[in-house]
């Protein structure tokens, strides 16, 4: 099954079942933008047998935070498209941007929660995602994923550590899907019924307080109902239990909630395939069909085949393995395991990330640069 074609939603016709989630690489420009080397970063990827490629987070708007892509103005789609037309060009895979926002951040200790934020620009938000996605489009990109996970703004306003006293906030998680949904809405009206929109969400948060798989279901049932064509699940990745660290900004990836989001090598093979299998059940149950990607220490082929064979997820997110290398599927594929380079799972591309360094596997280093 991993190796036969799949097409999301009627929509976006995959030639097999691996999507590579996004992963950050540093190499974008610090206003923003495409560089050639970041080019050349996801044709690699693209060359190497995985269907779609999701590249990293592109901010819905003008935010410091380094490296970053964004795509909240108009001159930031020529980029996209010279990506998405090599892309398309040179190989036959599918690329699509994952769209977010975030909140600021500083090494001083502080951290702006969603309890800060201007009832006004909360109103405002749904048409900076549906601007980015509108733009994402006229690039030629294929898909769009919004982000809902981890420590961003919208996993923010789901989580139940939102106390705002609005209708944007509280206990009552219909309050805290209220943004969510406005923003899928404006989405699908900035792009249309025939385009391919996605989300990435939590499964749980792993942290006290925070939300769990039984949130997750509500959250994934309410994507499906406004229209979204799958659901990818991750885990984790909060400020609540992160490790500070004297003069640096606080990473919400250092506690175990952010171990959860890359499960290290001391953790099982699939250790968070049952969450997204729990929401693609309650999916089914409800007489959703989207389909739902799952990810998280999916070593081999023989793994991946044996979770789509049980039925717990309809696509297999593999990153840190076609980080290490993007001919993973090919050489597979072909027969020819012995040739593909093996993430070890011990994370230091995510290490990289944090010290805001040009993101690759540390293989590379005495290996070389993974070949066909």
């Amino acid at each position: 099954m991993l190796f036969e074609p799949f097409t999301i939603n009627g929509k976006l016709e995959l030639k097999n079942r691996i999507v590579m989630p996004p992963a950050v690489t540093r190499l974008a420009t610090v206003d923003g933008d495409t560089t050639p080397e970041l080019v050349d970063r996801y044709m690699l990827y693209c060359k190497g047998g995985t269907a779609l490629i999701l590249m990293e987070a592109v901010s819905v708007e003008r935010q410091k935070s380094g490296q970053l892509l964004r795509l909240n103005e108009d001159k930031f789609i020529e980029g996209f498209r010279q990506l998405a037309d090599r892309v398309h060009a040179e190989t036959d895979a599918k690329i699509a941007p994952q769209i977010l926002h975030f909140m600021k951040i500083a090494r001083s200790g502080y951290r702006q929660k969603v309890e800060d934020l201007e009832y006004d620009y909360i109103k405002a938000m749904p048409g900076l995602w549906a601007d980015a996605a509108y733009r994402a489009r006229e690039a030629g990109m294929d898909a769009v994923e919004l982000h809902f996970a981890h420590a961003y703004t919208l996993a923010s306003f789901l989580s139940r550590y939102n106390k705002r006293k609005d209708e944007y906030g509280g206990a009552k998680i219909e309050n805290r899907m209220r943004l969510m949904s406005e923003i899928i809405v404006a989405v699908r009206a900035a792009v249309g019924e025939d385009f391919c929109v996605g989300c990435r969400i939590n499964g749980d948060e792993f942290t006290l307080g925070g939300n769990t798989l039984t949130h997750s279901r509500q959250i994934a049932l309410r994507c499906a109902e406004l229209g979204l064509d799958y659901v990818s699940v991750s885990a984790g990745g909060k400020f609540e239990d992160a490790v500070p660290k004297e003069g640096e900004a606080l990473d919400p990836y250092t506690g175990y909630s952010g171990t959860r989001t890359m499960p290290p090598a001391w953790m099982p093979e699939r250790v968070n395939m049952y969450l997204a299998a729990d929401i693609k059940q309650h999916l089914r149950a409800a007489g959703y069909q989207i389909p739902v990607i799952g990810a998280g220490r999916i070593p081999t082929p023989e793994v991946a085949e044996d979770i789509l064979t049980r039925g717990d997820v309809d696509l297999i997110g593999l990153c840190r393995p076609i980080l290490c290398d993007p001919y993973w599927p090919n050489k597979y594929k072909e027969g020819r395991a012995k040739d593909v380079l093996k993430c070890t799972y011990c994370n230091h591309c995510r290490e990289m990330e944090g010290d805001f360094s040009t993101v690759e596997c540390i293989q590379w280093k005495r290996k070389g640069e993974p070949q066909p």
